[in-house]
């Protein structure tokens, strides 16, 4: 049976019961006050088409059946309801000019009360937005903010069009507008939006510009760490690689989280310095307080080149110990390869380990590095905004085995 046959059975029996009521009431005025001369009544009203309506119902067809139960009745104060929730039904099956169509119904009627127009304006909203038909769906969530009308979800569906369209001044205004409505802080979001305007600027080679950003978007939030991180970015481009090492290690005080997107980078801003040795007891400071894939396999492979795989050994240990990964695994298994000698070692355990190695590096490839802690989606690149759910600063590396 379609799924949708409940939910139009429902909206069926709010139109009935509405213009029974109707039906009651005008039997009322003429001084009987029955609702039996109003049953009576009832089939003459509804004519073919509530049968032809019902018919389609029955027969599983529920587009035509939807289109005569738009048309059974006239919007009312006692059938209103019911049209707003078949315009929902509408939207919801992806029926945009439907559910257009059915929302401008209720908005056109003067008969209705202006509270009844406004919810209808913001439905009809929501249909646009829906559509795609964003400067439509602007105009109207913007009509009900000036006029202080259901101001606190027209500003929030303002913003997820400004977001959209890219709009980032407009985005910040609007965010702000809705922080004083709402007591709810929108710094960190409005830190983002001025980081999105440093990209853009960056992106055009116009570095001075994209600073003044940064410094707004550090203004509205001290403690985000993209702030720190696009710094260190944009040093990096000039060279600057003493500023990248600062940065980013501020980057990694505000954020600790943020340490996989950025190591490789520091650790190359580290060697530009020729501090590969202050790269290493970075990287040991750190593993003393956190437990980090990353950090393992950035320690191995420069104790690989500073020749100090002495230290790695008992790091590498606890390590397991504490937190074993697929990514520690491979980097003990390399320790071992660089440090062993046939002697030491039986053949079965060097079968292993031959074996062991190619697979887990297939493993690590192919692994998820981020995943949305909102909306769980998961993959190998990081996202400050969410391309599924729309939020910022939601994607976090992936934990667990194959993660850090």
């Amino acid at each position: 049976m379609n799924v949708l046959l409940p939910g139009l059975g429902g909206l069926v029996a709010g139109l009935l019961l509405g213009m029974l009521l109707q039906s009651w009431r005008g039997s009322r005025g003429g001084g009987n006050g029955s609702l039996v001369p109003a049953a009576d009544n009832l089939p003459s009203q509804l004519g073919n088409r509530y049968f032809r309506g019902i018919n389609y119902l029955l027969n599983e067809q529920p587009d035509k059946a939807l289109e005569v139960f738009l048309q059974l009745a006239d919007v009312t104060p006692d059938t209103v309801d019911t049209h707003l929730a078949l315009g929902n039904l509408f939207r919801r099956r992806g029926e945009m000019d439907n559910a257009i169509r059915c929302h401008q119904n209720i908005i056109q009627n003067p008969d209705l009360s202006e509270k009844t127009r406004q919810a209808a304006t913001l439905e009809l909203g929501e249909d646009y937005l829906r559509a795609g038909l964003l400067d439509r769906a602007e105009e109207l969530f913007t009509s009900l903010a000036d006029q202080k009308i259901l101001t606190s979800v027209a500003l929030q569906r303002l913003l997820e069009i400004f977001q959209q369209e890219k709009e980032w001044q407009h985005a910040i205004q609007v965010a702000r507008q809705h922080e004083k409505i709402s007591g709810q802080s929108n710094r960190r979001l409005i830190a983002h939006f001025y980081c999105q305007l440093a990209e853009e600027n960056r992106a055009e080679n116009n570095l001075q510009a994209a600073m003044k950003w940064l410094d707004q978007a550090e203004q509205s939030d001290r403690q985000c760490a993209r702030i720190s991180i696009m710094r260190a970015e944009m040093s990096a481009e000039q060279e600057h690689h003493e500023e990248v090492i600062r940065h980013y290690q501020q980057a990694l005080r505000l954020d600790a989280d943020s340490f996989p997107l950025l190591i490789d980078q520091l650790i190359d801003a580290y060697r530009h310095t020729g501090s590969e040795a202050q790269a290493l007891e970075f990287l040991q400071r750190w593993l003393q307080q956190h437990s980090n894939t990353s950090a393992v396999i950035h320690l191995l492979a420069l104790c690989e080149q500073l020749d100090r795989l002495d230290l790695l050994a008992e790091v590498l240990d606890d390590q397991m110990r504490q937190h074993p990964t697929v990514g520690k695994m491979h980097a003990l298994l390399r320790l071992r390869a660089s440090t062993g000698s046939s002697s030491s070692r039986d053949i079965a355990s060097e079968d292993i380990s031959d074996l062991l190695q190619p697979l887990l590096e297939k493993l690590l490839q192919r692994r998820d590095g981020y995943q949305c802690r909102n909306c769980g989606l998961a993959g190998q690149t990081h996202h400050w905004h969410c391309p599924s759910c729309r939020q910022w600063d939601s994607t976090e590396p992936v934990s667990g085995s194959l993660g850090e």
